[in-house]
């Protein structure tokens, strides 16, 4: 995706947006949709975007589903927009293998059994230089499903741009990999320099095996290695649940997201729906945390209207360009007229 020029020559890098998908689970997948709302409504007015979502064989036949009854072909919006769905099955052995040498290499008796609370999709992650162009923006963006943006991604991109360190991620201080910005060009130094990391917390109890906790291991071995992002883009249900943090308002004034499973392995909608209830979050606080589901109520065709109010006087707006791709290959483009099958 090329670069935004805003007044003259200055030029901006894209936004680059990640998701990683495994399944079809219907409250899994409804969350997604969910958290892509969120980004498109508040992406950013002078940048360009590119959402990047690696999916297994399940999750990718879904897509094209959800993107026919969303409508999304037919936005408009105010900068060039671009959705890559990459079905990565064909990657997911060679993933596997090199996540089990990591861990192996802290415990030499690891069974085969390896993967416990997670799919093997909240690993893709890890993987994202693989996938995304390296050339045209230096970092990526990663969500799990249950997040909701709160606020413009500039704000967050600014905050990443303008950090002196080149940093190979960057996170909150609770160290949750549910929202986490990747260097795309570095950030293959992250499985290497976890196999010799320490996978012991502070007071020496052992990280679970988890994507989380390479990452876990990485910052507290490298801290240097690591960027830390303030509290407003760290909204974690789990590390901020205690009252000392109450009225979430007041505390954190600028919230630029919120994250409301938090490692929870149900894959029920936190919003409720047919099959669930919402998140106690929700709807103990209301006033805060409860304005997590306005993306999840929110009409598409409304979002869709939403999106389209802002683009520029003149212009007729850029519609929305879908790419599908299988293992690491070339995208193939759907032309934003024909209907996806």
């Amino acid at each position: 995706m090329a670069v935004s020029k805003i007044g003259g020559d200055h030029q901006l890098s894209p936004v680059q947006v990640a998701f990683g998908l495994s399944g079809n689970h219907p409250g899994f997948l409804a969350e997604f949709e969910v958290a892509l709302k969120s980004v498109l409504l508040n992406a950013p007015l002078e940048r360009n975007i590119s959402i990047h979502i690696l999916a297994d064989q399940e999750a990718f036949a879904s897509l094209k589903g959800i993107f026919n009854r969303t409508e999304l072909s037919t936005w408009l919006t105010r900068n060039p927009t671009e959705i890559h769905a990459h079905d990565v099955t064909p990657d997911v052995p060679q993933m596997k293998r090199e996540i089990y040498d990591v861990f192996k290499a802290h415990t030499p008796n690891l069974g085969s059994d390896w993967i416990h609370g997670h799919t093997m999709g909240a690993y893709f992650r890890l993987f994202l230089e693989r996938f995304v162009s390296k050339t045209s923006a230096k970092h990526i963006l990663y969500l799990d499903t249950d997040v909701v943006i709160m606020a413009n991604l500039e704000a967050l991109w600014g905050l990443v741009e303008r950090q002196q360190l080149n940093a190979l991620f960057h996170w909150g201080k609770n160290m949750c990999s549910g929202f986490v910005v990747m260097n795309l060009q570095r950030m293959n130094k992250i499985l290497p320099l976890a196999k010799g990391s320490s996978f012991t917390d502070a007071d020496g109890t052992m990280f679970p095996f988890r994507d989380q906790s390479i990452l876990q291991a990485v910052n507290i071995s490298y801290p240097n290695e690591v960027n830390i992002l303030p509290p407003g883009w760290d909204m974690t249900v789990t590390e901020i649940w205690q009252s000392n943090n109450h009225p979430y308002d007041k505390k954190f004034p600028n919230v630029g997201m919120l994250h409301f499973n938090g490692g929870g392995s149900s894959k029920e909608a936190y919003f409720g729906g047919e099959n669930g209830s919402e998140h106690n979050f929700i709807t103990e606080f209301k006033d805060t945390w409860g304005n997590g589901k306005f993306y999840a109520t929110l009409p598409w065709e409304w979002a869709r209207y939403q999106a389209k109010s802002l683009v520029r006087p003149g212009s007729k707006g850029h519609p929305i360009q879908f790419f599908f791709s299988k293992g690491m290959q070339g995208g193939q483009n759907i032309s934003e007229s024909e209907p996806m099958q």
